[in-house]
């Protein structure tokens, strides 16, 4: 282990728990109401590479040797990103950039801030954080919902090596990690160190973005919490804000990823519901619909947003090599 007064940056940020969340009553789901339906999003891995685990493990020959390593998720034999884990990943940033409840906190981690503990939906309480009401909580569906990710064409994927990882040993508020260069090492078997399956920068996967009974301030949220945000000088500009981060091993700067908006769908409700459920045809173009939730920013933590925004940027700088 490097001396401390010489150890590498590390590629984490943290976004400071403030204030108490804005909980509010959220809709029931025996009716539509407010904005339904459907987004069809392409995922590109623009980091070096991204890694989905599966939990199991499997052998591959290195240097004439049988060696263990960690196997990409998988559905049928197809390499899939799950619904949950994009779920996951962009419901922590909501989390963080609307000043929500920490639904999650890892063991032996103690949540200081009584205000920010998970809430659990009560019909006679006070209500759910901005999170909560899109994603869900106990006792409350969520009405954000994503299908597991398929591979766009023929992807392949290699075996990488990287150093073990160990958390933050202080807790400083909600932490994200950044998006630095990949630093690849050889492929000997060393102490401390393991081996992943992963698919290279430029893969590209695809899925679909389910959303019920929303408000415009929500999907504005939504769409930001995917890296999407409108251009400083042309608000009628999107632009593509930050890469988001998911999977494993994001403290070795895996994980970076864009999604690209392909086609919206509005759902009416009322007589029209059922005939526009049976039908392919898109109701909306894509850019004026991200533009008119995009300029929605109610939901939205002014500093934490711009605080997020900056240090989730690419940056080039290589990822540190030792154990942290």
């Amino acid at each position: 282990m490097p001396d401390r007064a010489q150890a590498e940056p590390k590629p984490f940020f943290w976004i400071p728990l403030k204030g108490q969340p804005q909980r509010t009553t959220p809709p029931g789901h025996e009716r539509f109401q407010g904005l339904s339906g459907r987004m069809e999003l392409e995922i590109e891995v623009i980091s070096d590479y991204l890694y989905v685990g599966s939990g199991q493990l499997a052998l591959h020959p290195v240097q004439g040797q049988e060696q263990a390593y960690y196997v990409f998720s998988r559905r049928n034999g197809i390499l899939i990103i799950p619904g949950t884990s994009l779920k996951g990943a962009i419901r922590a940033i909501v989390e963080a950039i609307s000043n929500s409840c920490v639904r999650i906190v890892a063991r032996g981690e103690l949540m200081r801030s009584k205000p920010h503990q998970g809430c659990e939906y009560k019909e006679e309480g006070k209500g759910l954080c901005p999170a909560c009401r899109l994603f869900g909580t106990t006792g409350y569906r969520g009405r954000v919902h994503f299908t597991d990710a398929m591979p766009v064409g023929n992807i392949g994927t290699e075996i990488i090596k990287i150093a073990d990882l160990w958390p933050p040993r202080q807790i400083q508020g909600r932490k994200f990690y950044q998006n630095k260069t990949f630093r690849k090492l050889d492929l000997r078997p060393a102490k401390n160190h393991r081996f992943l399956e992963a698919v290279p920068k430029g893969t590209r996967f695809q899925t679909t973005l389910f959303f019920e009974n929303l408000q415009e301030e929500e999907l504005g949220l939504l769409m930001r919490a995917l890296g999407l945000d409108q251009h400083p000088e042309d608000p009628q500009r999107v632009i593509f804000a930050f890469p988001v981060k998911m999977g494993g091993a994001k403290p070795r700067c895996l994980g970076g990823v864009r999604f690209i908006p392909k086609r919206i769908r509005m759902l009416q409700g009322g007589l029209a519901l059922f005939p526009a459920l049976l039908t392919d045809e898109s109701s909306s173009e894509v850019k004026p619909l991200l533009v008119q939730f995009l300029a929605r920013k109610e939901l939205l933590d002014p500093e934490a947003w711009a605080r997020f925004r900056r240090e989730a940027q690419p940056k080039n700088e290589p990822c540190p090599r030792e154990v942290y």
